[in-house]
């Protein structure tokens, strides 16, 4: 595969006193990380205490402190939203309704228009500068859990004031109209959807994009942000056809979802039929979207994706005319496969998996939030991970792959090859050093409002980590969890990444060989 002979190293860097060595491990375009562009900058470092964020009391029903927006002057992105009604998308409960509901616009719509403003030129950023981006947006809360949580994630669609889409280019990225404006909130360090998003970006074809800002709704400062991609498809994004008159079929983008109620864009694929997915879950159609998905067109991605899947979950599957390499690119489903057992991704193959595949292409898979991963999750379940230790090895489609003996050898080799650079110890725990060093100042403005989501007792069972000495009472403490858990899940990976070996032992698939 070409993208394994990329040229590597591309710069020497000294950030946060360590040496950095900024690499291109096999990806074909340069990953750009903001910490280390503002450091090629001459940007000055800003060391926080590590006790930033201890636990602080509720100030009224909010449970927020706040910043005085009039003085706030930030090194970071500063993002201004206007709205003239509250932000639809919170969850409730309806009288008589056993499963939630979310709230709607006064129109009844799903978005509300509003305008946004964006500071990002040179030096620092205030609300009295001229802005680089006004627009204006539709705007929703977005998320699963998250949307319970006191600090709100949303959904951003940059429009014309017509209402048509305008793709514009936010931060640096590429020009797109569709945009996730996420909120750590669980994640107390702040870094696990930029970190995990940008050492993806390092290895695989395609990853969302990241940049850190700061957020003003409504003359209200709301903390540290990440303007982040969708995994969409565009230019500079997932770069497959789109469907048209002449031809009226196109690449596409599935994910792995769970709910009770099938929308109409949810999958009737071979994976569904014959319940080899997870409870409740199914596979639904992101791309395309609206009246470009036409009944035809999904018929077409469903009898596609069935299509490879017959052959994965045959007898076949690892033979020269039907095995699944002929599907899929292999490098591209390794790396995945490492990235999520490393960063501990136990949403795989349940929520935020995402697959594309262009007409006459083959199968990639995209990562998406890394917001619980690392042991982040508020609730530890039982279940037989906890006998296994690989979150991958159930998930749809890699339970198949791991039983052909080539595939789990990729993987065992790829492990051993990226722990010598961009998965060692020194460059992963390195990042964390350096992109905390950046945010630097922020950190305080974000937990004086933020603050007392470090102590456990004033948080609701969403918010709140289990036992309660899993919660960490400052952002040191945070960062230092994140580190801990990160070498520990590196030091067993290299003591039984091998074990991968039994899932394709002849024991183990005798039934699925001639």
């Amino acid at each position: 595969m070409h993208r394994r002979t990329l040229a590597g190293l591309v710069a020497c860097l000294t950030i946060v006193g360590t040496t950095a060595t900024q690499m291109n491990f096999g990806n074909s375009h340069m990953r750009i990380h903001q910490h280390r562009t503002a450091q090629m900058q001459g940007e000055q470092e800003r060391d926080v205490p590590a006790c930033i964020g201890q636990a602080q009391e509720r100030e009224g029903q909010t449970g927020k402190g706040s910043v005085d927006v009039r003085k706030l002057s930030t090194h970071l992105p500063l993002v201004q939203i206007e709205t003239q009604e509250e932000i639809p998308g919170g969850p409730y409960k309806g009288e008589g309704l056993t499963d939630g509901r979310y709230t709607l616009a006064a129109d009844g719509n799903e978005f509300i228009t509003a305008n946004m403003k964006i500071y990002d030129g040179e030096g620092d950023h205030t609300l009295y500068d001229s802005p680089e981006v006004k627009t204006q947006i539709r705007i929703r809360i977005r998320g699963n859990t998250s949307r319970k949580f006191d600090k709100k994630s949303w959904s951003v669609k940059t429009i014309h004031s017509n209402g048509e889409n305008k793709n514009i280019s936010i931060m640096g990225m590429e020009a797109d109209h569709d945009w996730a404006l996420h909120g750590p909130f669980l994640d107390k360090t702040l870094i696990r959807n930029y970190m995990g998003m940008n050492i993806s970006g390092e290895l695989m074809d395609y990853a969302p994009d990241v940049r850190f800002c700061e957020v003003v709704l409504n003359g209200s400062y709301e903390g540290v942000y990440v303007m982040m991609e969708t995994v969409s498809r565009g230019q500079g994004r997932i770069e497959i056809e789109k469907p048209n008159r002449m031809r009226n079929v196109s690449g596409y983008i599935v994910e792995l979802d769970n709910m009770l109620l099938i929308p109409d864009t949810g999958m009737d694929n071979f994976s569904k039929y014959t319940q080899k997915l997870r409870k409740n879950a199914f596979m639904n159609i992101c791309y395309p979207g609206g009246e470009a998905l036409t009944p035809e067109i999904k018929e077409y991605i469903e009898k596609d994706v069935s299509r490879f899947e017959k052959a994965l979950y045959s007898f076949d599957y690892d033979t020269s005319a039907y095995g699944y390499w002929n599907y899929i690119d292999v490098d591209e489903f390794v790396d995945y496969f490492i990235l999520m057992e490393v960063f501990l991704q136990y949403d795989t193959g349940n929520l935020s998996t995402y697959f594309y595949k262009d007409i006459n292409g083959k199968y990639r898979p995209c990562v998406w939030d890394f917001n619980n991963d690392l042991e982040n999750r508020n609730i530890i379940a039982e279940d037989d991970f906890y006998i296994r230790k690989f979150v991958t090895v159930q998930a749809p489609w890699f339970w198949m792959l791991v039983k052909d003996e080539k595939f789990t050898e990729s993987v065992i080799s790829r492990y051993r090859t990226l722990r010598e650079g961009i998965l060692s110890d020194k460059y992963l725990t390195g990042y964390i050093d350096e992109t905390s060093a950046f945010l630097g100042e922020a950190v305080e403005r974000n937990f004086s409002v933020w603050g007392y989501s470090f102590d456990p007792s004033l948080l609701d069972e969403e918010t709140r980590l289990y036992p309660d000495e899993r919660n960490p009472r400052s952002y040191g403490e945070a960062l230092e969890q994140m580190k801990g858990e990160l070498l520990r899940r590196l030091a067993w990976l290299d003591e039984n990444i091998e074990i991968l070996r039994q899932y394709s032992h002849e024991s183990a698939v005798k039934k699925f060989n001639h």
